[in-house]
């Protein structure tokens, strides 16, 4: 589920940044270019949806929009002309023609209002000749045009862009407020292992809430421990442990990378861990197979995980099914054979 369709949701933890935000266009500090950056679903797009609407109302409230102008009504149903949206594409770049037609609207004047808003989520996917036009249009910003990007970090944006922008990061909230924010929405959360999983992000995490109600066996930690445990006693389950993790290679080989590391955890603070571990909930499954790796074992294979994810990441064509079976044969052939237990 994606960000946008938590409009409705409360989102306390972005308040602050949203008053801060208006603080500074009432005072007549506002930047053309914004970046908002953080983890994924933190409520980057959210945040953004918010600011651009208070910036296009035509009887902007002390507080927020007025959310019943002519303005505010188009917003609110995706219809607005002064307002644009580009969103990268799954391992596809933003190219130069994408943003040649937004610079082009930020150009003209509004149609509706006296602003105009282009927004681009995905930011760290620009081509270097996009982000080049992106700061074209920044040096020599149109006075009623504000450009928003969104971005998990600002560390994949050139240098010259990132000098154009005013950059907010959002924090993500603590424990406790996350799980009092989830407990009104109906989810009694105990296990601190998946705040840790998915960051203290409080949409990330209530998607994937909303999605264990309708389907429990996709609880990907669990897949994971029960993957290993298959591959290990039943070698046959190998293949079928390698086509789960293809499914999203992304995000299930850093669970599988984050299940060794919480192994050498173990393994390091004699059989403990901290309750807020990832995997924290399978804790005596890695009682047992933390005396079956080695600290050696443990790095290499630590290691060759990264590796095969950052391959799988960067080159999508690559057979993702057949690199991580070569993955699996070698974390299988590390575990010492002499503790396996049928």
């Amino acid at each position: 589920m994606a960000e946008s369709s938590f409009e409705q949701v409360s989102t306390p933890w972005l308040t602050p940044f949203y008053q801060q935000l208006q603080q500074t266009y009432q005072q007549g500090r506002f930047a053309h270019g914004l970046l908002f950056t953080g983890s994924a679903g933190i409520g980057k797009y959210k945040l953004a949806q918010q600011l651009a609407q208070y910036l296009l109302c035509t009887n902007k409230q002390h507080d927020d929009a007025c959310f019943e102008c002519h303005s505010c009504k188009l917003f609110s149903v995706h219809n607005h002309l002064d307002y644009h949206f580009l969103v990268a594409e799954k391992n596809k770049s933003i190219g130069i023609d994408q943003v040649r037609l937004l610079t082009e609207k930020l150009n003209e004047r509004p149609q509706l209002g006296n602003n105009k808003v282009v927004l681009i989520k995905g930011a760290e996917q620009l081509t270097e000749a996009a982000a080049n036009a992106l700061l074209k249009t920044l040096e020599e910003p149109q006075g009623d045009s504000y450009l928003i990007l969104l971005a998990r970090t600002h560390h994949q944006l050139m240098p010259t862009l990132l000098s154009r922008l005013q950059q907010t990061h959002l924090h993500s909230p603590d424990d406790q407020t996350l799980i009092n924010w989830l407990y009104e929405l109906g989810y009694q959360v105990s296990d601190l292992g998946v705040l840790r999983w998915f960051q203290n992000s409080p949409l990330a995490l209530l998607n994937h809430l909303k999605a264990l109600q309708q389907d429990a066996s996709l609880d990907t930690r669990r897949q994971c421990v029960e993957g290993v445990f298959n591959m290990l006693y039943q070698p046959q389950q190998l293949f079928s442990f390698s086509r789960l993790l293809a499914n999203d290679a992304e995000q299930n080989l850093l669970l599988l990378f984050h299940l060794l590391h919480d192994i050498h955890k173990l393994k390091l603070n004699t059989e403990q861990l901290n309750q807020d571990a990832i995997y924290y909930f399978a804790l005596p499954q890695l009682q047992l197979w933390q005396a079956q790796l080695s600290f050696k074992s443990l790095r290499v294979l630590s290691q060759e995980i990264l590796k095969t994810r950052s391959l799988l990441t960067e080159h999508n064509a690559l057979k993702k099914e057949l690199l991580i079976s070569a993955l699996l044969i070698k974390i299988k052939n590390e575990f010492k054979e002499t503790h396996y237990v049928s």
